[in-house]
């Protein structure tokens, strides 16, 4: 036990037990260094316009049985990428589709590694096993500056 005037020693026994009681999840410790890293600078950064999940737990969704979660991102350029996550037991499938409509090739990062696909001429795409957790997408289009979204978690 330290002296009670040692400000320090109290903090760093609270910090202590804190880590022993209520450890910080893996997956957040993943999520804040991801959040963090350093983004590539060749990409626009697509900004979350929409997350169905942020609705329904506003209560904005009644009557609704299907778990498929919507989320909308929009880059400077104009790109804008819809995406629908589907849970499937222990993985999740992307089905999205980029407006305007292109061909790319379109990387997604996630807990289990990263899965690369391209999207058909109507800027079409589909990834199936995700790992649940953060996700992040770069798009590459076959014209035009490519872009990443933030990092959410799926």
């Amino acid at each position: 036990m330290t002296d009670a005037t040692d400000d320090d020693g109290i903090l760093d026994e609270l910090a202590g037990m804190l880590g022993r009681v209520d450890p910080i999840p893996p997956q957040v410790t993943l999520a804040a260094r991801s959040a963090l890293a350093w983004r590539r600078m060749d990409a626009d950064l697509a900004e979350l316009l929409h997350d169905s999940a942020l609705e329904a737990a506003a209560g904005a969704v009644t009557r609704s049985t299907a778990r498929l979660r919507a989320l909308t991102f929009e880059a400077p350029s104009g790109l804008t990428l819809e995406v629908e996550i589907t849970p499937q037991v222990d993985r999740r499938l992307l089905i999205g589709q980029m407006v305007p409509p292109a061909a790319a090739r379109l990387v997604v990062r996630h807990s289990g590694g990263a899965a690369t696909v391209e999207s058909d001429s109507l800027g079409r795409f589909r990834v199936e096993g995700v790992h649940p957790g953060p996700v992040s997408l770069r798009c590459e289009p076959l014209e035009g500056v490519a872009i990443e979204t933030g990092w959410v978690t799926i």
